[in-house]
């Protein structure tokens, strides 16, 4: 027995070990967060900007008019979102075409895959209570995804956060009834279900990952899907006209559904009932309640400290609308475009949680989704940044109801109030800018030195850029807050006599005093002497004159045959060229160029300063654009 002791105990020792090193690692508790003390919160600087847009609704009933025309549509419903209200809502055309009812804001359609958007706002909705996490296994909630059958041995099990971002290798319809399928129809589906892809690897649309992910939605609530997205989101957003069945919408309310027959729309004899597949698109509603829902979205920004909604945080809708896998880019040439408008048309875009976000050629975040089902036809779309959305509902299956949304954002940028928010500019600025005036006026070293950071000496030339802005513009009377870069940079603008004056102002973090400035001049005539040089400068462009170039830039850097080289390449990019207009920097003049194509680009010119009029120096850069593409 004694013998046998000192290995009872190290047995005994190991056992131990073995059951500590099981043991579970404690429950990580996130530290509380820190908050700065008071966000700045950005706020859109025109206070007639709604007024503008609103100025763009005649234009925008017409071209909805003249488009349904064009595609043979007999009526549609739009409505328009402006800061959280709806700014717009009308019917076009009729509902039904037997009756000739007419089509109004509170006529109800179906939203078809909208409906997609409601089932991730839900699941992201448990997720912040904690009754489930975004990338559990599809098999936690429905068991009966075991079944599913994976193309490689190396693929994990799809998750919730695959499908909701089509990206689970799910195919895009389930082999189940399309009419009032039940939720035990839709799980036994999924025996020997094989996968189209390995999960994870591209985002493909399946209308099956988000049927079951309204059946998740029930299940984690121990609720039904429809009863946590009806009290969820719809009771508090007072959505009192959207419907899951039509046999609940009043009849004099619901618009007709048709079917496509050879001479053109016939009525539909049984709408299609999704039953327990409704998560990909089962919902009824009108443009009214849906414009209530894109108000909802855009209430998510900018990020600030005021109250939030008690039902889907703030956050957690910006992450809906941002937080995607990317799909398709497009990219399409437009040749004929007019000045200024792009030369090329670029897309890029992704999808998660039941929304696609794009960028393209004029905005940076265009957010939304389609629907189509039975012959209804929808869309919704906004621009976070800009504040604004549209929603377009029709019942016949020749709509393009994406195509009237982009018409309509069309004609509101065309209105050039679509400008993003602006951060709150410290007040330090404008006491700075009511220095700066009155030196523009009267330069006086002893104000100037006064408005400077006590490390910073007035510098010689800034005594003649100050005096050169007052040539320019003559007197000035007031200035206007323009933008804020950050807290310790932003510009002014300055009311002047003539042509529009704007300051760059850079502050010392510590005084919040000036370190540096810089005007720039629009609308001013430039020298009659430099205007003809940069004339004769532009003509070189593709077409070298030896004599020009002894007459104006024989002073100029570079060398003579490197220029030469220089206007040739850009000839042949650029085609011939023309003045259009002048600006002024500090000290530098510059014109910005039409050209025959691939964009505009503008001349900077450096003069000598002892007779302002010789040129020492040129460049050539493309001109500035907004967003992905080069403009004509």
């Amino acid at each position: 027995m004694t013998r046998r002791f000192p290995t009872l105990v190290t047995t005994l020792s190991l056992v131990a070990a073995c059951s500590s090193a099981a043991s579970p690692p404690p429950r990580f508790v996130a530290p509380p967060q820190r908050f700065a003390e008071k966000a700045a919160v950005p706020r859109f600087a025109d206070p007639a900007r709604r007024a503008k847009l609103e100025a763009a609704f005649p234009s925008i009933e017409a071209k909805i008019e003249a488009e349904m025309k064009a595609q043979n549509v007999p009526g549609m419903a739009v409505a328009i979102v402006i800061d959280g209200q709806t700014a717009y809502a009308k019917g076009f055309g009729v509902a039904d075409l037997a009756t000739k009812t007419p089509a109004r804001a509170d006529t109800v359609y179906r939203i078809g895959s909208i409906t997609k958007s409601f089932t991730g706002l839900a699941i992201l909705a448990l997720r912040d209570q904690g009754l489930l996490g975004i990338d559990d296994p599809l098999v936690r909630w429905i068991p009966e995804a075991a079944g599913l059958v994976y193309p490689t041995r190396d693929a994990h099990p799809l998750t919730l956060r695959q499908m909701l971002s089509h990206s689970a290798g799910l195919p895009r319809m389930g082999d189940f009834p399309r009419a009032d399928a039940t939720e035990q129809q839709v799980v036994d589906a999924l025996a020997g279900m094989p996968l189209d892809r390995a999960p994870g690897l591209a985002s493909v649309y399946s209308n099956l990952g988000f049927s079951l992910l309204g059946i998740v939605v029930g299940r984690a609530a121990r609720s039904s899907y429809h009863d946590v997205v009806a009290q969820r989101i719809w009771k508090p957003l007072g959505m009192t006209s959207t419907f899951w069945e039509s046999e609940d919408v009043p009849a004099a309310r619901l618009s007709a559904a048709y079917d496509v027959g050879p001479k053109g729309a016939v009525p539909l004899k049984q709408r299609e009932r999704l039953g327990a597949a409704d998560g990909a698109g089962g919902i009824y509603s009108t443009v009214e309640d849906m414009a209530r829902y894109v108000a909802f979205q855009l209430d998510a920004y900018p990020p600030r400290d005021d109250a939030d909604s008690p039902m889907i945080a703030r956050a957690t809708r910006r992450e809906a609308h941002s937080t995607g896998v990317h799909g398709e880019s497009h990219v399409q040439l437009a040749p004929a475009a007019p000045p200024g408008e792009p030369i090329v048309h670029v897309s890029t875009g992704t999808y998660g949680f039941g929304w696609g976000r794009e960028e393209n050629c004029y905005f940076d975040e265009l957010v939304g989704h389609g629907g189509a089902i039975d012959s209804y036809r929808s869309d919704v779309s906004f621009l976070p940044a800009y504040g604004v959305g549209v929603v377009v509902l029709s019942n016949f299956p020749n709509a393009n109801a994406g195509g009237i949304s982009r018409l309509v954002l069309e004609e509101l940028r065309q209105t050039g109030a679509l400008q993003e928010r602006v951060a709150p500019m410290d007040p330090a600025f404008e006491s700075v800018a009511k220095q700066f005036l009155a030196l523009v006026n009267r330069y006086d070293e002893g104000a100037l030195r006064a408005m400077l950071a006590p490390e910073r000496a007035p510098l010689p030339v800034e005594k003649d850029e100050i005096e050169g802005y007052h040539a320019l513009h003559g007197t000035c009377t007031g200035f206007h807050p323009a933008e804020a870069t950050s807290k310790d940079q932003a510009s002014m603008g300055f009311t002047c006599e003539r042509g529009a004056f704007e300051v760059v102002f850079q502050l010392d973090p510590a005084s919040r005093r000036v370190v540096g400035f810089v005007g720039t001049s629009r609308d001013v005539a430039a020298p009659p002497a430099l205007s003809s040089a940069a004339n004769a400068i532009t003509g070189l462009v593709g077409a070298w004159d030896e004599s020009v170039y002894q007459q104006v830039l024989s002073k100029a850097q570079p060398p003579h045959d490197a220029m030469k080289d220089g206007f040739a390449a850009i000839g042949a990019r650029h085609g011939a060229c023309k003045v259009a207009s002048t600006i002024h920097v500090g000290f530098d003049w510059g014109f910005e160029l039409e050209c025959e194509r691939g964009g505009g680009m503008r001349l900077t010119v450096v003069v000598d300063p002892a007779d302002k009029t010789t040129v020492k120096g040129l460049g050539f850069q493309p001109a500035p654009n907004d967003g992905l593409c080069p403009r004509r």
